[in-house]
């Protein structure tokens, strides 16, 4: 089971996949890697730890889960390439390197995958930011999302 506060179902121009299940498309950016999701997302938030800033290459990442079963890639030549981060596999695409999902080593039923990757609409708003413990001096949070220094209470 997912650890989860809140599901964010994807509503908004969607597919149906085998079973009736809600389906959202992602990709890289030179669409090497394409996959769907089989079902809904959960937890969108910005994470603002320096791994996810140092992945994304921006001052916070947004990201949501889904089960890891959930992904189907649908590329046949996709090659992708993967860093162990210290909590998980940072995966990204090894020809524009666009990163592409994050595989947790402590809960390898969930996938974590950036929000900048789907390609549907109906992409659910983070509702959070976390680690913000690790936010650059430069960056500022301007919005009245919930804020976490580290991980939020479960």
């Amino acid at each position: 089971m997912l650890p989860s506060r809140r599901v964010w179902p994807v509503t908004v121009n969607r597919g149906r996949a085998e079973g009736d299940q809600l389906m959202m498309r992602g990709s890289c950016l030179c669409k090497a890697i394409t996959f769907t999701v089989n079902g809904d997302i959960r937890n969108a938030r910005y994470c603002h730890c320096k791994n996810c800033r140092k992945f994304s290459g921006a001052s916070a990442a947004p990201w949501a889960i889904t089960e890891t079963a959930k992904l189907k890639m649908t590329s046949t030549d996709a090659n992708v390439s993967k860093f162990n981060s210290g909590r998980g596999l940072r995966c990204f695409c090894s020809d524009c390197g666009s990163p592409v999902w994050f595989e947790s080593l402590k809960y390898p039923e969930i996938i974590a995958i950036p929000l900048g990757v789907l390609d549907d609409e109906g992409i659910p708003a983070p509702e959070m930011h976390i680690w913000t413990q690790s936010q650059p001096a430069w960056s500022s949070i301007d919005d009245d999302l919930p804020q976490y220094k580290t991980n939020p209470p479960t």
